[in-house]
């Protein structure tokens, strides 16, 4: 093929991979011990109103799990791209 002037940038691209792969682990791993918080919350409304939010949250954090995946995927698939494109 002839000269480009497209530089990708791996070490970059490997860089966001991982920091999406930790990411999701950390989203996943912080829903683990909301439970056991709630004798410090005292009163019931209290106690109601954080298993509400923590319910709302397990919900929104798992979609936001899935769309750092995805995103990982993505990101994945363009380094092997790119990778391939440079062994040809």
């Amino acid at each position: 093929m002839g000269n480009s002037d497209l530089i990708v940038d791996y070490d970059e691209l490997n860089t966001m991979k991982s920091h999406f792969s930790k990411l999701s682990k950390e989203f996943n791993n912080c829903g683990a011990n909301q439970g056991a918080m709630a004798d410090a919350y005292g009163h019931h409304r209290i106690i109601s109103a954080m298993e509400e939010f923590s319910d709302n949250w397990d919900d929104h954090r798992k979609e936001l799990m899935e769309q750092m995946k995805g995103t990982e995927d993505h990101v994945r698939k363009v380094i092997r791209g790119f990778e391939k494109i440079d062994s040809e």
